[in-house]
């Protein structure tokens, strides 16, 4: 004959089951990784993108074979993209940097706001409205920027936003690697 359990030790099986589960997956190591993630020394996602505020026009990662350039995810929206946009406009000023944008879920008429009033740092504004390209980047989050090499492979990979550290210490030196 088999005794029951007592009802009050059903929450604690269910707790002692749910830290098994999670200390057996600590200890098994990561999860495969997000299988659309971007990997410094391969190729750039292929991408077709309408342009900001011009009709019929795109752009096309095809496009750039044979020239580095660099892509930055951002949005009106996201704070740490306002907080590298004279980082990104210093590039543009000085140095003069193909640097791409692409607006991530983001809606036109904030992004001509944002813009207008911070200026305008990119070559072009892709427009990555419902999020696809984004993801198919491999996206954490906004801003990220990639530093992509005239075969259309990712030879450096930002997450968050640039700074003047970032810039002279990593994405620099990255550049002059790719456009020599």
């Amino acid at each position: 004959m088999m005794k029951r359990l007592p009802t009050s030790f059903i929450p604690l099986l269910l707790c002692a089951g749910l830290f098994a589960a999670l200390a057996f997956s600590l200890l098994r190591g990561p999860s495969e990784q997000n299988k659309f993630a971007q990997h410094v020394g391969e190729k750039a996602s292929p991408t077709t993108l309408p342009l900001l505020d011009m009709a019929d026009t795109h752009f096309d990662t095809a496009e750039w074979i044979g020239r580095p350039y660099i892509i930055n995810f951002f949005a009106s929206w996201c704070v740490p993209c306002q907080a590298e946009h004279e980082v990104l406009s210093d590039l543009q000023n000085h140095l003069h940097l193909p640097v791409i944008g692409i607006a991530y879920k983001d809606r036109p008429e904030s992004l001509h706001r944002f813009l207008n009033k911070a200026g305008n740092p990119y070559l072009a504004v892709a427009d990555d409205k419902d999020g696809h390209t984004g993801i198919d980047w491999g996206l954490t989050g906004v801003p990220e920027t990639f530093v992509i090499d005239a075969h259309g492979v990712i030879r450096y990979h930002l997450v968050g936003p640039m700074t003047e550290e970032t810039v002279m210490d990593d994405l620099l030196p990255a550049w002059k690697e790719v456009s020599q």
